[in-house]
């Protein structure tokens, strides 16, 4: 998970495995400020960083299962037939480039898809995998869902909200190739969205924040034909 920051000095001086204090500010966007940096007193060990798993184009995603918003038990292969947007999430998360960008560009899909063609939106199969499940119950994911859902798809016909057990969701996220952990209240992760085509089988994983609603809007809309 990166933080921007303002201070570039930082970049000069800092080294793998030293320890990096400094106060979040969110706001519009999110960054470090009064940043102190404390030099390590050995040689960082990296190599029992693993790599991350992350699946290949055309490779059949596993059948994860969940909880959706209303509780009831789904999972992935269910959605078979029609593409299927995948991100993840969780409902605290406080900076606005991670979680909350994911929704609002979900939410934007789904809105693009309703105002040009009726037709896609009727097929949209959208799910939104929680990453902090002891906190991201049923209940609170129908609460966060309905906040960016609610527009277009207020009765959670085309898009899901989901938890699972730890072990489960800890699962699916390795699979996609999303890292995870929990650090004073906040949960720090990096980003993965998934798009399978109507096999389940992946058709792009996009790794970050850049992709673009409309790009996906027209992916799904030429998925469906």
């Amino acid at each position: 998970m990166g933080f921007p920051v303002r201070d570039t000095w930082v970049f000069n001086v800092v080294r793998p495995g030293d320890t990096v204090q400094a106060t979040l500010v969110v706001g519009d966007d999110a960054y470090l400020e009064n940043i102190s940096v404390t030099e390590s007193r050995g040689t960082a060990d990296l190599s029992s960083t693993s790599p991350m798993h992350l699946p290949q184009k055309g490779e059949a995603a596993p059948d994860f299962h969940f909880i959706n918003q209303d509780g009831r038990p789904i999972h992935l292969a269910q959605f078979r037939g029609e593409p299927l947007l995948i991100t993840f999430i969780y409902s605290r998360c406080p900076l606005p480039d991670y979680c909350v960008r994911m929704s609002n560009n979900f939410a934007e899909v789904a809105q693009t898809l309703q105002r040009s063609s009726p037709a896609a939106f009727a097929k949209l199969q959208m799910l939104s995998i929680t990453i902090d499940p002891e906190f991201d119950d049923p209940k609170v994911l129908r609460s966060y869902g309905k906040g960016y859902a609610g527009a277009a798809d207020p009765n959670f016909k085309h898009w899901s909200f989901a938890t699972a057990s730890p072990a489960e969701i800890r699962k699916t996220a390795e699979y996609f190739g999303l890292s995870y952990q929990q650090q004073n209240g906040q949960v720090i992760h990096n980003l993965r969205t998934a798009l399978l085509d109507a096999d389940g089988k992946i058709f792009e994983l996009y790794l970050g924040n850049q992709w673009k609603p409309a790009d996906l809007a027209a992916q799904l809309q030429e998925l469906q034909k």
